[in-house]
């Protein structure tokens, strides 16, 4: 399939969405808000897979913090904030590398085989370290941290995730990726009970997530969205929710984000903080 194709008529359920990512993948951090909308309006009409990619594996040469690989990864995270206009720091190459996307991907795949809704939340959190708070996200104690805020115990765990068991997880993960045909990062594919399917390669739009569901689902089927959360919800399951990712989820206006968190949240129950810019709200 090629970038948004479709393989001859789709007119049934279920439908299984794919979905190819890295913890360590700048373009999946841009899609995340998108991507958490669409699952909560429409994931009635699909089951969502989430594919680990191993992108990165003990690259070394990061831990050169005045080398050339490290500066070009700090300024390729700074240029895709700027492109996505989300927040994102760069400055965790030049202070204490990420040398690996393994532990954090194989400590989500033990989560989901417990709990999905704990998984996913601890993704997030993954990503929130890495992309803006300057956490080395490859590290034991850094997951520990972030597993036990989960209220998850952590030492087993962890044990299975820095070993050779762990590793194999990961690489049975991976099955779908060569199986579809993917090969980069971040990729959605939507795949009918007939294996008729769709694939949408990149960050893109709400709308072109929808557009894509209707076609494998068939065009007789008029999409009906569910009840977004309110705010106080998405905070329970997004622990730091940026005030560009209100805009998009609730459609309102930049100007018009603080009177919305003002008026959905009780005064003493949240705090606003700045990070990479960006303004942001996590529970108190």
């Amino acid at each position: 399939m090629t970038n948004e194709q479709k393989q001859g008529p789709v007119n049934s359920m279920p439908v299984h969405v794919y979905y190819f990512t890295d913890p360590l993948c700048s373009h999946c951090w841009a899609l995340d808000t998108v991507l958490t909308r669409f699952k909560w309006e429409y994931g009635d009409y699909f089951e969502l897979i989430t594919v680990m990619g191993a992108m990165t594996e003990d690259d070394n040469h990061y831990t050169d913090l005045s080398g050339p690989e490290a500066k070009e990864q700090a300024s390729h995270w700074e240029q895709v904030g700027l492109f996505y206009h989300i927040p994102i720091n760069g400055k965790i190459w030049m202070k204490d590398p990420i040398t690996s996307s393994y532990p954090s991907s194989i400590v989500y795949l033990l989560l989901k085989q417990k709990d999905e809704a704990v998984a996913t939340k601890f993704l997030r959190m993954v990503r929130e370290s890495a992309f803006v708070f300057e956490k080395n996200i490859a590290k034991r104690e850094v997951l520990a941290a972030m597993l036990s805020e989960l209220g998850q115990e952590s030492e087993a765990l962890l044990d299975k995730t820095y070993s050779e068991a762990g590793k194999k997880i990961l690489y049975q993960n991976l099955l779908p990726m060569t199986e579809l045909g993917v090969n980069g990062f971040p990729t959605v594919v939507m795949v009918n009970n007939k294996n008729e399917g769709i694939k949408v390669v990149g960050s893109r739009t709400l709308e072109t997530y929808k557009k894509a569901l209707v076609r494998v689902l068939g065009d007789d089927v008029a999409l009906t969205p569910a009840r977004l959360p309110d705010l106080a919800e998405y905070l329970d399951r997004v622990p730091t929710v940026f005030f560009n990712e209100i805009e998009k989820m609730y459609d309102i206006s930049k100007d018009d984000v603080k009177k919305y968190i003002e008026a959905n949240l009780p005064k003493d129950s949240y705090r606003i903080g700045t990070a990479a810019k960006y303004k942001y709200v996590q529970k108190a």
